[in-house]
């Protein structure tokens, strides 16, 4: 996708927050999302720091800003699906651990 294209190109992280929160606020972001990093003492600071670590609570405040700012850009559905695309791969990738094997001495 063209960068010029996507509207998240060059919005970063800590923008996206404080709009969101100016907008709806913490608590309609907490209800809306279920990330309890909005529903209990939500801080910039504290969300920022999980966010950034957890990509599918990361990717559902994308989600939402796409839905709240940026709906009539014509790119706004691809990207949604696409981000929702990378959700659906990465979940199913991580459901299978990997098995347990015990290593194995060699004989010299």
């Amino acid at each position: 996708m063209n960068e010029s294209n996507d509207p998240l190109h060059g919005v970063k992280l800590e923008q996206i927050l404080t709009e969101l929160e100016k907008k709806i606020g913490w608590d309609k972001m907490g209800e809306l999302l279920n990330i309890r990093c909005f529903t209990n003492k939500p801080r910039l600071k504290s969300s920022l720091k999980f966010l950034r670590t957890t990509p599918w609570a990361r990717s559902r405040v994308e989600i939402l800003y796409l839905k709240t700012f940026c709906s009539k850009h014509k790119e706004t559905g691809k990207l949604i699906r696409g981000i929702l695309a990378q959700k659906t791969a990465s979940e199913t990738t991580s459901k299978k651990p990997t098995p347990f094997l015990w290593p194995t001495l060699k004989n010299k």
